[in-house]
């Protein structure tokens, strides 16, 4: 069963330094969150749609600078006060969509492969019923 993932925390560590070289986007860095555990295969991208086009909207939000590696958000091109202010309502919705998302999808995933099951079980039980009623060689 799909467990939802969370956001810990900051990865401190892993907060990279700005060029701050004058070109644009100079001041901007990235940005690693922690995950309570690695997403399963598929989770990372219903994070992305949900950070690129998410449920409310500012016109501070920063659109294709996240990603998902291992178990770590990264937003590249940011900063932490921006995190802080702009960016932690969208990280939190994001995660919380792409969990409802990938929880549907795993569901579905599951119901399919448990009627692809029931179809083949009921396959080999008529094959067998029916192959037992031939009777080759002997005409009565």
């Amino acid at each position: 069963m799909f467990k939802d993932i969370e956001i810990t925390g900051v990865d401190k560590a892993g907060v990279t330094q700005p060029k701050n070289d004058g070109t644009r986007g100079s001041g901007l860095y990235k940005v690693p969150f922690k995950l309570s555990e690695r997403p399963p295969t598929g989770w990372d991208e219903f994070f992305v749609n949900a950070w690129d086009h998410p449920e409310s909207w500012t016109t501070q939000h920063r659109p294709r600078i996240a990603r998902v590696i291992g178990d770590t958000i990264v937003l590249d091109g940011t900063t932490m006060d921006e995190v802080e202010k702009v960016h932690q309502g969208t990280l939190d919705g994001a995660v919380a969509r792409a969990n409802r998302e990938y929880r549907a999808y795993d569901e579905k995933r599951a119901a399919q492969a448990k009627a692809d099951e029931d179809r083949a079980t009921e396959h080999k039980r008529e094959v067998d019923e029916v192959a037992d009623r031939l009777k080759f060689g002997k005409k009565e």
